[in-house]
């Protein structure tokens, strides 16, 4: 049973990993899955012994994309003790993220519903949905931390801050990656710059009155 195992994950993981590459070169939409049997080396039925469908591959992806970033958010978190420090690491993290993994970054903004409560709901939907949580979970902790610091103001509603910032990092990120030229040309300023100026001016918003004048 192990071995059989073994190898279907074997197959499962070589089968996502050509999908990865076929989806940064032509895109998600236009790779299909007579693209990804072909290139992987299978036949199509065999495809589907695997997958379900296409969607159901985008899907792992997404859950393989969600905990890199979960586990990079951590590090930043965890690496140092102070709180600016933090922010900055984790605002660090998502850029390297976006830079490294662009076709993961834009796969970890895609919408996800998914019904807990169906008993039809596929696994991997109720996976990504819990990394999720735990990712927002880390987030909701840093920012109660600054709070009990009387660094951040305590009228922030914490899980909209969190969806807040989550969403205005990641927009940022992504429109810097993809308009990078044209910061420069019309801005004139560099793409670091940009980000640097645009996380400042995110964590002032959220920052006591005394402590954005420090």
């Amino acid at each position: 049973m192990g071995r059989k195992k073994e190898l279907a994950d074997f197959h499962r993981d070589s089968i996502i990993e050509v999908a990865e590459t076929l989806f940064e070169i032509k895109g998600i939409e236009k790779t299909t899955m007579n693209d990804i049997a072909r290139v992987a080396q299978y036949s199509k039925a065999t495809l589907y012994v695997y997958f379900e469908n296409k969607e159901e591959i985008v899907n792992c992806i997404i859950l393989k994309s969600m905990k890199m970033l979960y586990d990079r958010i951590q590090r930043a978190i965890k690496k140092d003790n102070d709180l600016f420090a933090k922010y900055y690491g984790i605002c660090n993290e998502l850029t390297c993220y976006c830079d490294e993994y662009p076709l993961y970054f834009e796969t970890v903004l895609q919408e996800i519903n998914v019904d807990l409560k169906n008993q039809n709901t596929p696994p991997v939907f109720k996976d990504i949905f819990e990394v999720g949580e735990q990712i927002n979970e880390e987030l909701a902790v840093f920012f109660h931390d600054g709070i009990d610091q009387g660094i951040f103001r305590p009228d922030l509603q914490i899980p909209q801050v969190v969806f807040i910032f989550w969403s205005s990092l990641s927009g940022i990120i992504n429109m810097a990656y993809k308009k990078q030229k044209y910061i420069e040309q019309a801005m004139g300023v560099t793409k670091q710059d940009f980000l640097k100026y645009s996380f400042d001016t995110l964590l002032r918003s959220i920052l006591m009155e005394e402590k954005k004048n420090a």
